[in-house]
């Protein structure tokens, strides 16, 4: 049963391939960073600050985080145990809401249910309606998973980090031989806020809204498919 799991094999999944890429090939360069007091991850190795931006990210109470990619967009915002968001893919769109072990998913139209794998013969009563559908297919919807993909990197980086600012501010940018970049904030927690990747995966990661209030819910009059083959 494979309901949701090519789509998110080709969104989600593949965005956290890219991540993983990321922290495996980024190069940095943005404008110096003024003279402030910062966290102090200017001092230390690219590897050091990856560690403490996985560890801030997953200690963070939420966050939204937006995927853009050749496979399409994710926005998601997510807090422990519990994320809900859109997913698109070749102009067909899926809203997703994972609430600990159960996961449900909701399309407009049949191009929607086609894309997240509902069966067909499913499909004609399903437009429009919130499916519980099988969770295995969720792989990348955790804050955890996003975090673990921080640290795990396989291509040259580069010795050192740099100061930079981002949309006004201080952050460090983490520097990879291919061209991509992540940056972390260089002041307050080790919050990851964009990672611009290339190689075989490019596209764009943006973190934002670190600790904003979610009210992440079940939705209602649910039509429960988790057992259908």
């Amino acid at each position: 049963m494979t309901f949701i799991r090519r789509a998110i094999a080709l969104t989600a999944a593949t965005a956290m391939t890219a991540l993983v890429t990321i922290v495996a090939s980024a190069c940095g360069g943005a404008t110096t960073a003024a003279r402030t007091t910062t966290n102090g991850l200017e001092k230390k190795s690219p590897a050091d600050v990856l560690q403490e931006a996985s560890a801030a990210l997953k200690a963070a109470k939420s966050v939204h985080i937006v995927v853009t990619n050749a496979d399409g967009h994710l926005d998601l915002r997510m807090e422990d145990g519990s994320s809900t968001g859109t997913f698109t893919r070749a102009g067909a769109q899926a809203r997703v809401t994972i609430i600990g072990r159960d996961g449900y998913a909701k399309a407009d139209d049949q191009a929607g249910l086609k894309m997240i794998g509902v069966p067909k013969p499913v499909q004609r009563r399903a437009v429009g309606r919130w499916l519980k559908v099988p969770t295995q297919g969720f792989t990348g919807f955790t804050i955890a998973e996003f975090a673990s993909a921080l640290t795990t990197y396989f291509g040259p980086v580069e010795p050192k980090v740099r100061q930079a600012t981002l949309n006004g501010r201080k952050v460090v940018v983490v520097s990879w031989r291919n061209g991509s970049k992540l940056h972390i904030a260089n002041t307050g927690p080790a919050y990851p806020f964009r990672a611009e990747f290339k190689g075989q995966h490019p596209g764009l990661i943006e973190f934002s809204e670190y600790g904003a209030p979610l009210h992440i819910t079940a939705p209602s009059n649910v039509v429960d498919i988790s057992n259908a083959g």
